[in-house]
C-alpha cells in the first residue's frame, strides 16, 4: 500500500473516495433500502444531516499541508458500521454509528479550515472526549427541563381528575335524589362517562409519574458519570445510552409512548389502553331514548344509597356517644 503523504492531490484523493461513498449511503438511505424496522424519523433524520455534510465535506478545501490519513481511516471504518447497522433493526445503534461518522467529518472539516491538528491518535480521542462531554452536558441540561415537563403536566392532569370528581360526585348526589327512571339513566350515563374520563386521565397521570422517577433516576446517574474525574471511553457510551432524549423530547405529552421509551412497557400499557377502550364503548354505546332503569343504573343507585346508609348511621352513632359523654360529664360535675 502506497505511503500517505500530505499534499492537495493525495488530501483531495482520500476526501472524494469518502464523499462517493457518503453519497451512495444516503441514497440506498433515501431509497428506503435500510431495515424496515428501523425507525422511520430517525431514517429521514440522519439522511437529511449526511447529505448536509457530505455537501461541506466535498466543497472543502485544503492547502496540501494537513494530515487527514487518521480522519479518513477513520470515517472508512464508521461508514463500514453504518451501512451494517443500516441493515440491522436496532435504531439506537444505528444513530450511534451515524454519530460517530458525523463527528469525524466535523472534525475532518476543522482541520482543512486549519481550527485543530489531529495527526495521532490520541489527538482524536482526547478531541471525541472534549466533544462528547460538552455534548452530554447540554443534553443533562435539556434532561432537567424535561423532567420539568412531565411533572408540569402531572401536575395539571391531576387538576383536571379533582374536577372531574367533584362532577361525579354532583352527579351521584343527584342520582340519589332522583326518581324519574328517564333522569335516572341519564344521570347514569353522565356518571359513567365522568369515571371513564377519571379513568384516562388517571392512567395518563400514573404514565407522567412514571416518567418523572425514571427520568430521575436517569438524571442522577447520568450526573454522577459526567463528574467522574476520569471521563474515559466507556463512561462516554454508557452516558450517551443514558441521555439518548432526541425520541423523548418528541412525545412530551404523550406519556405512554415516553414510558415505553424509558422502560419499554409495551404489555402494560396495551392493557391499560385496551380496559379504557372497552370502558369508553360501554359508556357511549348506552341507549340514551331507554325509559325503564337498567339493572346496572339501578344497581349504582342502590349501592350510593347503602353508602349513605352507612354514613348516616356512622354520624348517628357518633352523634350518640358525644350526647352520652355530655350527660356523663354533666353528672359527673353535678355530683
Amino acid at each position: 500500500m502506497k505511503k500517505y503523504i500530505p499534499s492537495v492531490k493525495n488530501n483531495n484523493a482520500l476526501r472524494d473516495d469518502i464523499v462517493n461513498e457518503l453519497k451512495a449511503v444516503a441514497y440506498r438511505l433515501d431509497k428506503g433500502k435500510g431495515n424496515v424496522e428501523l425507525d422511520k424519523d430517525t431514517v429521514v433524520s440522519i439522511t437529511e444531516q449526511l447529505k448536509t455534510l457530505t455537501d461541506m465535506l466535498e466543497n472543502s478545501v485544503c492547502t496540501g499541508s494537513e494530515n487527514i490519513e487518521l480522519l479518513a481511516n477513520d470515517a472508512a471504518e464508521q461508514l463500514k458500521e453504518l451501512k451494517k447497522q443500516i441493515e440491522q433493526p436496532m435504531t439506537h445503534r444505528f444513530e450511534s454509528a451515524a454519530d460517530e461518522l458525523f463527528y469525524t467529518i466535523g472534525l475532518w472539516k476543522d482541520v482543512l479550515d486549519g481550527n485543530a491538528v489531529m495527526e495521532t491518535p490520541e489527538e482524536i480521542r482526547q478531541a471525541k472526549i472534549s466533544r462528547s462531554r460538552r455534548k452530554l452536558d447540554a443534553r443533562l441540561d435539556e434532561l432537567a427541563d424535561i423532567k420539568q415537563s412531565f411533572a408540569e403536566n402531572g401536575k395539571r392532569l391531576d387538576k383536571e381528575v379533582r374536577t372531574l370528581e367533584k362532577d361525579l360526585s354532583e352527579y351521584e348526589n343527584a342520582m340519589l335524589d332522583e326518581n324519574n327512571e328517564r333522569k335516572i339513566n341519564e344521570l347514569f350515563r353522565n356518571v359513567k362517562a365522568v369515571k371513564s374520563k377519571i379513568d384516562m386521565l388517571t392512567v395518563r397521570q400514573n404514565n407522567y409519574s412514571a416518567c418523572y422517577n425514571l427520568l430521575d433516576m436517569i438524571f442522577a446517574n447520568a450526573k454522577e458519570i459526567l463528574q467522574a474525574t476520569d471521563f474515559a471511553a466507556e463512561e462516554i457510551s454508557k452516558a450517551k445510552a443514558l441521555l439518548n432524549i432526541d425520541r423523548l423530547k418528541k412525545v412530551l405529552t404523550e406519556p405512554d409512548k415516553a414510558v415505553v421509551i424509558l422502560k419499554r412497557m409495551d404489555a402494560e400499557i396495551k392493557t391499560i389502553s385496551e380496559r379504557t377502550a372497552t370502558l369508553d364503548s360501554k359508556v357511549f354505546g348506552l341507549d340514551s331514548g331507554a325509559a325503564t332503569v337498567s339493572d346496572d343504573a339501578m344497581k349504582y343507585k342502590e349501592e350510593l344509597m347503602r353508602k349513605k346508609r352507612e354514613k348516616e348511621a356512622l354520624a348517628s352513632a357518633s352523634e350518640d356517644i358525644a350526647k352520652s359523654n355530655d350527660a356523663k360529664t354533666k353528672i359527673d360535675t353535678e355530683g
